[in-house]
């Protein structure tokens, strides 16, 4: 089966028809149905054609049998977070027989689903491109698969409405990757379901548990902490305990980059609670642990200076400094979201209201509306629907509302 279709791949790379191929070796007809598998051959003609073509056919056997081997390496890499799976990624990438093969959708979603979890848009677009148009057609697994991919896409692009839509529909029977549950769960929680969220958080914790994934432990752990409402001071301090501990598993696992992320989620806690100062300290520290020049870190600036302006415990003019910061980053790292966000936040800081709701209707909104920022558009639309009642803008104001309501309907 598998030297049939080394032979066919090898033979139309050297332009040769099949008649010419099997010259004085077989017919063209007997070289066709090798190459389709479907019939029995000597070793002796196999031998034959391979020296004609000048291949080593052992070691091309090697190449189109292990892809599935290292496609399973890879899904389980993704699954440990595994941060440098760049050997596997590059052997698969050079194995010439991937296009031939029958996993070569299977190869495509996984790259995917990898470069969905590191963060590179581009590269999950241009992929979007290769896959097949039927996906309907490939095996069950694939079909679930895909519904990850594109899934977990619109997570990442914040389009959290569609991503929860598509991540319900995934058969667990068949596709049973315990990222997905993680994934549902962060689509639940950013939709606020937070029971959902909690249950299925709950159900990725465990199959991290199984796997001794500590990584995924940690996700796990952080999103349920996230559910819990903390209505007085008691809870509130049982999910300090909570944070204290996963902080510390952080360290013990050297996984600076979740306890960066953790610390910010503890933040944003103390933030909802008004606890201003000890909300500030939280995200600068989730700074320290971040690269300066990245999205991640312009997100705990962001709440470094929401804290500053709704608690009013930082000064105008470092508040300012502050935003000049995030606007040089993110005009460095060509952040056009966070671009957009600390020029309101200039707006409101000046006090400066005109220009900052003509740049919010005008500019911020419709960027943060066109490139899938679900969340952060149904905030912004809420405050611009109140200005427009505020001000006796009926006519925008019901336009606004409309707007407001697709969001709910969805």
């Amino acid at each position: 089966m598998y030297e049939g279709k080394v032979i066919k791949f090898y033979r139309e790379r050297a332009n040769l028809t099949q008649e010419q191929l099997g010259r004085g070796v077989c017919s063209s007809t007997h070289v066709s149905k090798i190459e389709r598998g479907l019939t029995e051959y000597s070793g002796e003609i196999i031998n034959l054609l391979v020296n004609r073509l000048g291949i080593d056919m052992e070691k091309e056997l090697v190449n189109i049998t292990t892809i599935k081997e290292k496609l399973d390496l890879w899904q389980d890499m993704i699954i440990t977070q595994n941060s440098s799976p760049n050997e596997v990624e590059a052997d698969l990438d050079n194995n010439q027989f991937i296009s031939v093969s029958e996993y070569k959708t299977l190869y495509c979603l996984t790259k995917m689903l990898h470069h969905i979890k590191i963060g590179n848009k581009d590269i999950v677009k241009k992929h979007f491109k290769l896959l097949p148009k039927e996906i309907e057609e490939r095996p069950k697994f694939e079909q679930n698969l895909y519904k990850h991919v594109l899934g977990s896409y619109y997570m990442m692009t914040e389009n959290h409405p569609k991503a929860l839509k598509l991540l319900k529909t995934i058969d667990f029977d068949i596709y049973t990757n315990p990222l997905v549950y993680y994934d549902l769960a962060s689509a639940y929680h950013h939709n606020k379901s937070p029971v959902f969220a909690y249950y299925y958080a709950e159900k990725a914790l465990n199959l991290f548990k199984q796997r001794n994934n500590f990584l995924g432990i940690i996700d796990a752990e952080n999103l349920m902490i996230i559910q819990l409402e903390s209505d007085n001071q008691k809870e509130f301090n049982e999910t300090i305990e909570r944070y204290g501990n996963l902080l510390e598993l952080c360290d013990l696992v050297h996984a600076y980059d979740k306890k960066a992320k953790i610390t910010h989620n503890y933040a944003y806690e103390n933030f909802r609670k008004q606890n201003y100062a000890e909300a500030k300290k939280l995200y600068e520290q989730s700074m320290a642990l971040k690269e300066p020049y990245s999205s991640v870190y312009l997100l705990s600036l962001e709440g470094v200076i929401r804290c500053g302006i709704e608690g009013h415990i930082v000064p105008k003019d470092v508040l300012l400094k502050y935003i000049e910061e995030g606007l040089e980053i993110a005009k460095e790292i060509k952040d056009t979201l966070y671009s957009h966000i600390m020029i309101l936040h200039k707006h409101e800081i000046l006090k400066q209201k005109t220009l900052y709701y003509d740049f919010l209707a005008h500019k911020a909104l419709p960027y943060f509306k066109t490139n899938g920022y679900v969340v952060i558009s149904q905030r912004y639309e809420k405050e611009l629907f109140s200005h427009y009642i505020k001000t006796g803008q009926k006519e925008k104001a019901l336009e606004m509302s409309i707007s407001i309501m697709d969001y709910l309907d969805a």
